[in-house]
């Protein structure tokens, strides 16, 4: 890169200590005293100069000997986006399909055709998982089918492939709130109880099903929520230890499905609790807030719906045009509640009705181009989680009116990826003054948010309870 016109040595060094991304793809840095090679955005420690050689290209550098960085993962980026995409797709995909063939992580990574370093990355960027956690998920959902079509748990459980009974039981109850008995047996009778995790933060599952005073299609009555929703009704009675779930209308499978998301079951707080409960930033929330997981809407259509309604409003008046939709497009109940709208019912409408229930044109133009293109089959949203989070979040892109914080809120409340912040929420930031002492921009804000991976969702949802209580403690010195 020495010819006429190319940047100097000095000059790439001063590029390179940008850790500016910008940079990638205009050159890449040789590590001599590591035999690697990185692109300049590279987070690792920066070498002295004269352990440094510069490339242009990345056959220079592999022609020179250098092997590529393990943090940076150069070789990827040169293979581009669309390749890692395709990888991890076709790598879930055959777990999905036989999870069984896959007893470990180093299965996994075999299957894929890389090391465990690098397995570690790609499911951390398109699952937003770690591997070991998308094989829990996959497993117990593979049971799950296989109960429901009969099959005995222990049969359940070595075509999943799960290695013990130990970790099958404790997983699958983790997962659903049931043993595998209870589960097989869903539908023999009108009901069936969830075993709660400990510390359960049920205040905070109730605020937010509750967060309409007026609903229709949600009522919270103490500890009880009572949901309409696909034309039936889902019970809900919280106590310490479980919650007693009864319906009508709905199918047993159904129901419990709604109620582990309503719940917030499922999710790693107890890790994300173990890793950051000392953290200088968000360690006194954590510690003042465990057992808080992330409710989820009843149907991610719901959490698409909710999240078009919510775009830059403020909370009451967006819960005032979520209860007008559902009065006006969804399912009365006998008991005097509705359902929420789906699609295809939304679909239906005109802008001139939402018009007349106070949406501006704009959002009713996207609630209802989303609804649309739903119903019209062109996009499979339950199946978005399935995907590559960065394949899902440009699917939903394409819908006019759906930005970068709709897109996270989306992936947050109504998929369940965990591992999603939504920068550019005000709640987030107003969450974050109060800790630091001053507002933070987008930029930082994802600055700040990178150290929570892969568990930024449950990040998020400890900022926004924050806001629920008194102003917490400054944080300590980093």
């Amino acid at each position: 890169m020495g010819r006429t016109g190319a940047p100097s040595q000095s000059a790439l060094y001063q590029l390179y200590l940008q850790r500016d991304p910008k940079h990638d793809g205009r050159f890449l840095t040789g590590v001599l005293s590591t035999g690697i090679y990185c692109l300049p955005s590279c987070p690792a420690r920066r070498p002295l100069p004269q352990n440094l050689q510069f490339f242009k290209t990345q056959d220079e550098a592999v022609r020179f000997g250098l092997r590529p960085c393990l943090r940076c993962h150069p070789d990827w980026f040169y293979r581009g986006e669309a390749w890692q995409e395709a990888l991890f797709e076709r790598t879930a995909a055959m777990v999905r399909l036989e999870p069984g063939a896959f007893p470990d992580v180093r299965s996994l990574a075999r299957a894929a055709g890389v090391g465990g370093a690098r397995l570690n990355e790609l499911f951390r960027v398109h699952a937003q998982e770690s591997p070991e956690a998308f094989l829990r998920r996959v497993r117990v959902a593979h049971v799950r089918s296989l109960l429901a079509c009969g099959a005995s748990p222990a049969d359940a459980a070595s075509l999943a492939g799960f290695a013990g009974s130990v970790a099958f039981f404790r997983q699958f109850a983790q997962l659903t709130g049931l043993t595998p008995e209870a589960y097989a047996e869903l539908g023999s009778s009108p009901s069936f109880e969830l075993r709660l995790p400990a510390n359960y933060a049920a205040r905070a599952v109730l605020a937010f099903h509750g967060r309409d005073p007026e609903g229709v299609c949600e009522r919270v009555q103490e500890t009880t929520i009572t949901k309409c929703v696909a034309g039936g009704l889902l019970r809900l009675r919280l106590d310490n230890l479980s919650a007693r779930c009864e319906f009508e209308g709905l199918d047993a499978h159904a129901a419990h499905g709604i109620a582990v998301r309503m719940l917030g079951l499922g999710q790693d707080a107890v890790g994300f609790e173990r890793q950051f409960a000392d953290d200088a930033l968000l360690g006194p929330l954590v510690q003042r807030q465990a057992g808080l997981r992330i409710p989820l809407s009843a149907t991610p259509w719901e959490g698409l719906a909710w999240a078009i309604v919510g775009q830059q409003i403020g909370l009451g008046f967006a819960v005032s045009l979520r209860r007008r939709l559902i009065q006006l497009a969804g399912d009365r109940h006998v008991s005097g509640q509705c359902s929420h709208p789906g699609p295809v019912a939304v679909a239906r409408l005109e802008v001139s009705d939402l018009k007349q229930l106070q949406f501006s044109k704009s959002k009713a133009e996207y609630l209802l181009e989303a609804a649309r293109t739903l119903a019209a089959g062109e996009l499979d949203l339950d199946n978005l989680r399935n995907l590559s989070a960065r394949r899902a979040a440009r699917t939903l892109s394409s819908l006019r009116g759906i930005g970068p914080w709709t897109v996270d809120y989306v992936f947050l409340r109504g998929l369940g990826f965990p591992d999603s912040l939504p920068s550019g929420d005000a709640g987030i930031a107003q969450g974050l003054e109060r800790l630091i002492g001053s507002r933070p921009g987008e930029k930082e804000i994802r600055e700040l948010a990178t150290r929570y991976s892969p568990w930024r969702s449950l990040a998020a949802a400890h900022i926004w309870a924050s806001l629920q209580t008194g102003k917490p403690e400054a944080a300590k010195p980093a």
